[in-house]
């Protein structure tokens, strides 16, 4: 696994290296078993980050899976994506404060929507959590002017050509 580069003036609430109540989740690419590309994130739910006494926020769970898979659509896809919409979530349980846990993304298939992003969660013993199968597709320069949106640099460079 290789860390993924993540610029500190990154304002992200899930992984903004300095977000005061962020998440500050770190990405590390890799090849899985099956030689396909990979982004993983390590992370360990806090005490006052329950929804149930003991378990992780399922809003927060979502969070981190989302996150894996925006990194995912950014590096293994090689451009600034944006999702086009919730995607498919579910869990078979919820990670547990206090332990740490995996989530995983992959890169699926490239559809009209654009590209589809598959992320797991387990736990260390790889015990599955949970998944979140979304669909991300290029943002182009003119949207990000339209939007009104200052990106940094950092994002400005990722953005695909028109």
């Amino acid at each position: 696994m290789v860390a993924l580069e993540n610029p500190v003036e990154n304002p992200c609430f899930g992984c903004g290296p300095r977000h005061a109540r962020g998440l500050r989740l770190q990405f590390e690419q890799g090849t899985r078993p099956d030689g396909r590309a990979e982004l993983r994130t390590t992370f360990t739910p806090a005490a006052d980050e329950i929804g149930w006494p003991g378990l992780f926020h399922t809003g927060l769970h979502f969070l981190v899976l989302y996150e894996v898979s925006y990194w995912a659509a950014l590096t293994l896809g090689g451009r600034l994506m944006v999702s086009t919409g919730p995607g498919t979530y579910g869990h078979q349980r919820l990670p547990r404060v206090g332990r740490a846990h995996v989530a995983r993304a992959v890169l699926g298939a490239v559809t009209t929507g654009g590209q589809v992003v598959h992320a797991t969660s387990e736990t260390i013993e790889g015990k599955s959590c949970g998944q979140l199968d979304s669909l991300w597709r290029p943002v182009s320069r003119t949207e990000i002017e339209r939007a009104g949106l200052q990106l940094p640099d950092y994002l400005r460079e990722e953005v695909a050509p028109e």
